[in-house]
């Protein structure tokens, strides 16, 4: 467990961390031990630490976030199932029918053998999908040919829609991280609270279906369903209430206010939503040919924005939505980004810090100062922005590979000397003429607990 002694969720879950560590006690095979990231701040930065308390397992030399529930009894079942074979054997017919009935997502791979390269492959990707489905394997068995054509092969088990779905593409990791995280969920299923994070796992353009739960849906999702069946494999449909959460509409970039709409969310391939035009008729005919459009790239993504400042000729350049490419990723300059939220109390502490950096940093021309509203605009997907105020520096000619900042925050001068270490267009600092700025620094936390980007 990675903590701060300051962090309220890391004291709600010292009780629970603690009575885990005591239960487990016994278990020679299993350790638990935590970080205080105040002392051992390099030791955070080499993990990664970007929130608190941030839970990870180690196993075999690898490293895998704890996605478990927070409490004492589901971080002891957690960690006692890390010990257990991702990859069950299974000896007979009968065998197969129970693990079919004793686990909601079966996936079984057939072999010749377990010393071919594809069933290393396999349990690779059982190790990496085992909180979708449990895995198990055939070896050499006879009976294999009552479930698959032929051999090696993987057939998911399941309890909706098609009861037992073969793999039919090639056998590689990705393609078969595709098939079982596109099977894990039904056709059209409902997406809320308790199944979301079923929904997360899926490594392809997911779809979501914006019904009124009180109207008369089933001719809706009958031709969805169908257009979910001839995609299958390259994009997931899930439906949401609108009267429950409006708000992911919204967020969407929909008005939350009509339905049926549909949304295309794929973050997954960095290329943000897709939004069908809430004025056009939502017909099987408009809504097929919009998904085939939006999967061959012919519709333009949605992109939340706050309107481009009319004067952004200051110290420190304000980027939105629709001008983060041009600032920061199309320019030819090292960028310094500050991810903020308005209602951030550490943001607007940091704000006159910001300030005073651009103004000190405003005659090298090689370096630019950009702070962005990321609760207000959209940024590229493939940052990870957990935590306000988030910042990081753009360098020239690897716009790909931002750096974090994750020093002191109580000085222009940290900021300064973080970019002249850093920055690929080489500059000389120039003289702090100044006196040092208020102690008002804090480490990256959100205070809001609505947000994505609160403590987990």
């Amino acid at each position: 467990m990675f903590f701060a002694p300051w962090c309220g969720h890391c004291k709600n879950l010292k009780p629970h961390y603690e009575e885990a560590a005591k239960t487990l006690s016994t278990n020679k095979k299993i350790a638990l031990g935590k970080v205080d990231c105040t002392v051992q701040e390099e030791l955070c930065q080499l993990n990664k630490v970007q929130y608190y308390p941030t839970l990870v397992v180690y196993k075999n030399g690898k490293a895998e976030p704890f996605e478990a529930e927070r409490n004492a009894k589901s971080i002891v079942v957690a960690l006692e199932e890390e010990l257990k074979p991702n990859v069950a054997s299974l000896e007979s017919n009968e065998e197969i029918e129970e693990f079919k009935k004793s686990n909601p997502i079966g996936v079984v791979g057939f072999f010749d053998n377990d010393h071919d390269d594809r069933y290393k492959l396999f349990t690779d990707l059982a190790s990496s999908q085992k909180k979708h489905a449990k895995f198990a394997a055939v070896i050499g068995k006879d009976f294999s040919k009552d479930h698959v054509k032929a051999t090696p092969n993987v057939v998911l088990y399941r309890k909706f829609d098609e009861p037992s779905v073969a793999h039919e593409g090639d056998f590689e990791i990705e393609a078969l991280k595709n098939f079982v995280s596109g099977n894990v969920v039904p056709l059209v299923g409902e997406i809320n609270r308790e199944t979301y994070k079923k929904y997360e796992s899926v490594a392809v353009p997911l779809a979501y279906l914006f019904l009124d739960s009180t109207q008369d849906n089933k001719d809706t999702l009958a031709f969805v369903g169908k257009i979910a069946k001839e995609n299958k494999g390259k994009i997931v449909f899930c439906w949401v209430d609108m009267k429950k959460f409006p708000q992911q509409a919204t967020h969407m970039g929909l008005s939350g206010e009509v339905t049926p709409a549909l949304s295309i969310d794929d973050s997954a391939n960095l290329k943000a939503r897709f939004n069908f035009e809430e004025k056009s008729d939502f017909t099987a005919e408009s809504v097929k040919q919009w998904v085939s459009d939006v999967l061959n790239n012919k519709v333009a993504p949605f992109v939340k924005s706050q309107p481009i400042p009319e004067k952004n000729d200051g110290p420190v350049k304000v980027a939105v939505g629709h001008t983060f490419k041009e600032l920061v990723l199309d320019s030819p300059n090292d960028v310094l980004v500050e991810f903020y939220a308005p209602w951030c109390g550490h943001c607007k502490k940091l704000e006159p810090i910001y300030n005073k950096l651009g103004e000190f940093m405003k005659d090298i021309k090689s370096v630019d100062i950009v702070k962005i509203d990321a609760d207000s605009n959209d940024v590229p997907s493939s940052l990870e922005i957990k935590g306000y105020p988030t910042i990081m520096l753009f360098k020239a000619g690897d716009k790909e590979n931002p750096v974090q900042y994750d020093g002191q925050r109580n000085n222009h001068m940290d900021f300064a000397e973080f970019i002249h270490d850093k920055a690929a267009i080489k500059f000389e600092l120039p003289s702090n003429t100044e006196e040092d700025d208020e102690d008002e620094g804090e480490p990256i936390v959100s205070n809001k607990k609505e947000s994505k980007h609160d403590e987990l």
